[in-house]
């Protein structure tokens, strides 16, 4: 890959924290990664793993580590969908996604990117109004609104019920197929998930985790169009995997 196209390098050689009872617990070695400028990647491994933290080394949230980022993730446009929605209960739908925005630019017209979203109805609700996945689109609108390098999404469908994960899944594949530009080029994604059939639906290229401390079992590239990708494909593939990697039987 060359440098034109890299937007992140990684090198986690180690990651160690300690639990509230003082045992050290190493939860990331010898882990290393690369993504490249327009590229979906999912980090799929099961609960415990290291993902959430893996994630939040990449993002520069946890400087705690030893190993090198290049370029420094302050460097980066990032926008970041997490679980939680994280957002302010006292502001409006709009105004959350404003509060993001650098001071220049709070006064642009966000209806093209609410109305993506299904949010123009909403824009002037506030988050206690609104349902789980209605909330989700939100953070994700405004993890967007920030013209990201890097998309940056911590399991964004756990807990939602069908059909509201059906429709959070084609915000996500729209944003991910639309040409979204900084000022270092197009827009990669990283997802973190634990569900290995979203992944398949999603991702450009999986990466497998082990049980921690995390390592990379395997890197997966995905050569059918995401348009192709029928359920029946889906689980057959979903199946391959959990066969040649039994810890993901249990993701």
């Amino acid at each position: 890959m060359s440098a034109a196209e890299s937007l992140l390098e990684a090198r986690i050689t180690g990651k160690t924290y300690r639990r509230p009872d003082g045992v050290a617990m190493e939860a990331v070695r010898d882990l290393s990664l690369t993504l490249a400028r327009g590229e979906f990647v999912c980090l799929i491994g099961p609960s415990g793993c290291g993902k959430t933290t893996t994630l939040r080394i990449l993002t520069g949230l946890d400087r705690d580590f030893e190993g090198t980022l290049a370029p420094d993730p302050a460097q980066l446009a990032i926008g970041i969908a997490f679980q939680e929605p994280r957002l302010l209960l006292w502001r409006t739908v709009e105004e959350n996604i404003r509060i993001v925005l650098p001071p220049a630019r709070r006064g642009m017209d966000l209806s093209v990117l609410l109305e993506s979203f299904g949010l123009a109805v909403h824009r002037a609700r506030y988050p206690g109004e609104l349902s789980l996945g209605l909330a989700r689109r939100v953070s994700l609108a405004r993890a967007l609104a920030v013209e990201p390098d890097l998309l940056v999404l911590d399991e964004p469908f756990v807990s939602l019920d069908a059909q509201a994960a059906v429709e959070l899944r084609r915000c996500v594949m729209l944003a991910a197929e639309r040409e979204h530009t900084g000022a270092a080029g197009r827009m990669g994604v990283l997802m973190v998930t634990h569900n290995v059939r979203e992944a398949l639906q999603l991702a450009d290229r999986l990466v497998l985790l082990a049980p921690r401390p995390t390592y990379i079992l395997e890197e997966v590239r995905l050569g059918v169009p995401r348009a192709a990708r029928s359920p029946d494909w889906i689980e057959a593939e979903r199946a391959a995997l959990a066969a040649r990697f039994p810890v993901l039987s249990e993701v």
